[in-house]
């Protein structure tokens, strides 16, 4: 079973900042700017058309009036166009932001991001959110994380907008017995791949963080890709062979059960797991853990 393929997203700077940071991002991403479709960036004076595309529109909160964005929600009606808004800060005063906040009334926060950044991180963000929406449609980029007193917060955009996860300290095994200065320097690669704490040599993707808070609905979810099952399968075959198992050494599994999962032909349920779990004599969760690392 294969999930839906969504287009990808046209993006629209609604000022000349904004503009020019997505042109800069291109340019240094590696990625070609386009005529058409999701690598053309659109402007109030090129509006796009009508279309099934999601609209990613990217602005800087002090630049945008109420009638701009009273334009933008009029425009929604008439067009039928879903949007997404990333709000960069720039100089608006923190008490301004609620008002434009209120004007645009977006009640989905899966559907707007704010972010409060200088202009060195500003770029870097812009070159992340390129790279996430030239990504596969199931692969997910981080754009950027905080600490919430001991949970992590981590957002990924995608075609669909922005998911966010909330980790709690508790469920990362190489972070919690650290302390909050230490945890509290990371950086982001700068393609979104994963969040690096350089001082502690721990590097954690979307997926493991995913895993971490809740690693069978993960699991479930992502295994409706095809492409997922064979990388999956690969990461199990790779594990086995590291600690000198044989297919037919999993009790509870056939071989050729071993086989089939290895190869991506079926998915790795919860008691197959559970079963390749204590023939490499781990817990579940420390197994799924080498497995994501592994990937």
């Amino acid at each position: 079973m294969t999930t839906e393929t969504m287009e990808k997203p046209e993006i629209l700077a609604a000022d000349e900042h904004a503009e020019s940071l997505l042109r800069r991002a291109f340019v240094t991403t590696g990625l070609s700017e386009g005529k058409r479709g999701w690598r053309r960036i659109k402007n109030w004076n090129h509006l796009p058309s009508a279309g099934t595309a999601r609209l990613f529109i990217v602005c800087t909160l002090q630049e945008p009036s109420q009638e701009k964005i009273a334009q933008i929600r009029r425009w929604k009606e008439t067009k039928g166009r879903d949007k997404v808004f990333l709000l960069l800060r720039g100089r608006l005063p923190s008490r301004a932001v609620v008002d434009r906040l209120a004007w645009l009334d977006v009640r989905d926060d899966s559907r707007i991001h704010f972010v409060e950044t200088d202009k060195e991180n500003e770029a870097s963000l812009a070159e992340r959110l390129l790279a996430a929406l030239d990504c596969d449609q199931q692969e997910h980029r981080i754009l950027e994380a905080w600490w919430e007193e001991k949970t992590l917060v981590v957002v990924s955009p995608s075609r669909m907008g922005f998911s966010k996860i909330r980790v709690p300290l508790s469920r990362l095994p190489a972070l919690k017995e650290h302390s909050e200065s230490a945890l509290a320097h990371f950086e982001i690669d700068e393609d979104g791949m994963f969040i690096c704490w350089p001082s502690l040599d721990v590097h954690l993707g979307w997926e493991q963080l995913e895993m971490a808070v809740d690693g069978q609905a993960a699991l479930r979810a992502r295994q409706q890709s095809t492409e997922f099952n064979r990388s999956y399968g690969a990461a199990i075959r790779t594990l086995r062979m590291q600690h000198g198992l044989r297919q037919s050494d999993v009790a509870g599994l056939t071989a050729r059960q071993v086989g089939r999962i290895e190869r991506g032909e079926c998915r790795a349920t919860h008691a197959a797991l559970k079963k390749l779990a204590d023939a490499h004599q781990m817990t579940l969760a420390d197994y799924m853990d080498r497995l994501a690392t592994a990937m």
